[in-house]
């Protein structure tokens, strides 16, 4: 993470410390509107700020470890001069573009929108599955929200249908009127269908991501104004958008 420096710096390396030294006092500001109280109040450490951030923010946990590095690393080249331009320690370049990418994406982060807002064609409960099915012939989409009401009853999945034709079928065959079962029915037997999150136009999209990293359980989030669930999509995202980076 750092370069040992017993000589006076060559060009680059004053360049590299004032990057750093710039990157990680914007850092420390962004943790401190974040974390502490307006006010006053007892401050915290660049540490604490680390750690209480990860618990609100779940775009930081994966640089827990590094920002925790980086604090010890700025107290040896601040309080540790030999010189006013000699330093035992120079953060490698590597170091001081890591800090700067987790800056922006601490302070500018990519939101979710525009790039996943888009039409979600949602369902009522009392509609029926020959609706819901004419919509997969149509669009080929795998998931679509119910709602009941205004309120969100669940989220309709292809796995979900395909269990309830199977709960429905006898001796290996299915005859039914499509017409006449409301999704309602269906989504009863959807063990899926409340693997879903909420979150407001304004999310950071690395937030989302993180969310699918720690459910793998979790089918969608859907987008709304607000992140609730009263609220009609304006968007949603699939761990397989994580993939190909599309909404």
């Amino acid at each position: 993470m750092s370069e040992t420096a017993d000589q006076p710096e060559a060009p680059g390396e004053r360049d590299r410390v004032e990057r750093f030294e710039a990157a990680y006092n914007r850092i420390d500001h962004a943790l401190e509107a974040l974390v502490e109280r307006r006010g006053g109040g007892r401050r915290h450490t660049f540490a604490a700020r680390v750690r209480i951030a990860a618990h609100k923010l779940r775009r930081l946990r994966l640089h827990v470890d590094f920002l925790l590095e980086i604090g010890d690393l700025r107290n040896a080249l601040i309080h540790s001069r030999t010189d006013r331009d000699v330093y035992l320690a120079v953060p490698h370049l590597k170091t001081v573009e890591q800090m700067e990418a987790i800056e922006r994406d601490l302070v500018a982060p990519e939101r979710v929108t525009p790039r996943f807002r888009r039409e979600v064609i949602s369902l009522r409960a009392d509609q029926s599955l020959a609706d819901a099915l004419a919509y997969v012939r149509a669009d080929g989409y795998s998931r679509y929200p119910v709602y009941q009401g205004r309120q969100f009853a669940g989220l309709l999945t292809s796995n979900g249908i395909a269990r309830w034709c199977a709960s429905a079928a006898a001796n290996g065959r299915l005859n039914l009127d499509a017409a006449t079962i409301r999704i309602a029915d269906v989504l009863a037997v959807d063990h899926r269908r409340h693997a879903v999150a909420f979150v407001s136009h304004q999310a950071a999209f690395a937030d989302v991501a993180a969310m699918f990293e720690d459910d793998a359980r979790l089918e969608a989030v859907l987008i709304t104004e607000n992140g609730r669930d009263h609220e009609r999509p304006i968007g949603m995202i699939c761990a397989a958008d994580l993939v190909t980076g599309e909404g």
